[in-house]
This record gives C-alpha cells, structure tokens and sequence, in this order.
C-alpha cells in the first residue's frame, strides 16, 4: 500500500514574509522568482516538488523543483546549503544534502529517500529548503575556467569511464533448472545489482513467479518477474541463484550483475 506524504499545519499568513525579500529584477540572470521563506524569521527558502513523485524504492532518487538558478536575493547571485525540513523527515522522507553554487544555471534538484517505500509525495509538498550562502571563495583561483552553467551533481567531479552495453565483456551462460539446460549469451556487469534475463531468452516452460521488488532503469521503475532457483555456469564456475525476468536492450540476452560475479570472484 502506498504512503502519501501529508501536508504539515503551516503558519499563518500574517507571519509570512512578503515577496518582496526576494528582488531579482536587478539581474537579467537571476531567474530564481518563486522562492520564499516559510515565516518573517526564517533562514531558509523552502523548496517544494514540482510534479508527483513516487519513492518506489529505498535507493536516493532526484526530485525536480521546477526552480533554475541562480538563487538572487536583491538582484546578488548567492550559494547555499540544501537540507531537508524536520516536518518531511519525520514523515519518514530524508532530504541528502546539497551545495547549490551562485553560477548555477540549471534546475535545483532535490535527491531524497525513505526507508519505508513506496512513498508518495504530492506536488506543491514542501520537502526541503535553501539556506543562502555568501560567496566567500570569489577571490580565489578556481581549478577550472568555465562557470557551472547547467551542470549539477558532480559535474565538475571525478571523470568515470563508462561503456556502451555492447562493448562490455560477454561469456556464454549455461542455464539448469531441476535437469533442464539453456544457453544465452550474458552480458557481464558490475553496475547491475541483479542478474537478469530477458523473458524472450527464458525458456517458456520453466516457471516464473510475481514479485513486488523492482528493477530501475532509464525508463523508470519495471515490477520485475522472478525465475525459481537456478545453478548459473559460467567459464567451468557454477552458482545458485534467482534471477529477475525484465526487457533488456535490443540484443542483450541476458545482464549477468553484481550478485553472480562477486560468488565467482570475477573481475572486470
């Protein structure tokens, strides 16, 4: 059953602080119109989810404001610090924290979780809350030239080499299910938490059974169907195990993931 996350009793209007706080006509680049602080003594600009959002899962997902920088207060660019609000976290939604800097362009964005999924969480729900940073660093050399822009949530990090799906390592996988044998081609990933295997692959008479866990990808979340207890071959190396029956990508017979690998004591 799904959790909704509820709307706290808020304050009064009289003890709002008026728009007028936030002045952001003295800046073509200061587009950051729509926020305000909860109350006349707040320190904070609350920050609310632009469209409905559901947590299907535990794992930190990104919740969209509708709010691009940069953050203007009386036509000056400011950082702050993102945070959550006590209200949310004692509904069970915890907000990770951010740094949003003054030559942010793009959409603030806010990555949050539950321990208790799935969880809804309303559009126009107020979930966290910018709190204003002076730019302290302007003075010194930066490690780069360009501005932020639009890039947020590590863009200016670590470089991670990443691998198209059809130029990572495959190995032939020799499927059994109480005498049975099939064979498919798999696709080793270290990234995938699961194996999967993809149903026009599975073999139509073996069983499958419903599950409620699920599996993420680029299309969202997929309820993902389970296989019964299988013995996986791969390079003269057998384990037992589930696997979770998902579309995969033209041509991907089946994803071998983390669970099977770390057993096998592969490395890629």
């Amino acid at each position: 059953q799904y959790r909704r996350l509820q709307s706290p009793l808020g304050k009064r209007p009289d003890e709002r602080a008026p728009q007028s706080r936030l002045d952001t006509n003295n800046s073509e680049q200061c587009e950051c119109t729509a926020l305000q602080p909860a109350t006349a003594g707040s320190l904070g600009l609350d920050l609310a989810a632009a469209v409905e959002t559901t947590l299907a899962t535990t794992r930190p997902q990104k919740i969209s404001t509708g709010i691009k920088g940069p953050i203007c207060i009386n036509g000056e660019p400011y950082g702050a610090l993102l945070l959550g609000r006590s209200s949310t976290s004692i509904m069970g939604l915890f907000v990770l924290p951010g740094i949003v800097d003054p030559d942010y362009q793009g959409e603030i964005q806010i990555m949050a979780y539950t321990l208790f999924p799935p969880l809804v969480i309303p559009q126009g729900q107020r979930i966290a809350q910018l709190i204003p940073l002076p730019h302290l660093t302007k003075g010194l050399a930066p490690h780069l030239p360009q501005q932020r822009g639009e890039g947020g949530f590590g863009s200016t990090g670590a470089a991670f080499l990443t691998l198209d799906l059809h130029r990572r390592p495959k190995r032939p996988v020799t499927l059994v299910w109480e005498g049975q044998h099939t064979k498919v081609e798999g696709l080793l990933d270290t990234g995938a938490d699961v194996s999967i295997i993809s149903p026009e692959w599975y073999p139509p008479r073996w069983p499958s059974k419903a599950s409620m866990d699920t599996v993420s990808g680029v299309g969202g979340f997929t309820l993902a169907k389970k296989t019964p207890l299988l013995t996986v071959w791969i390079e003269k190396q057998a384990v037992t195990t589930v696997l979770s029956i998902v579309q995969l990508p033209p041509g991907v017979q089946c994803l071998v993931g983390r669970d099977i690998l770390a057993q096998m004591g592969l490395v890629l």
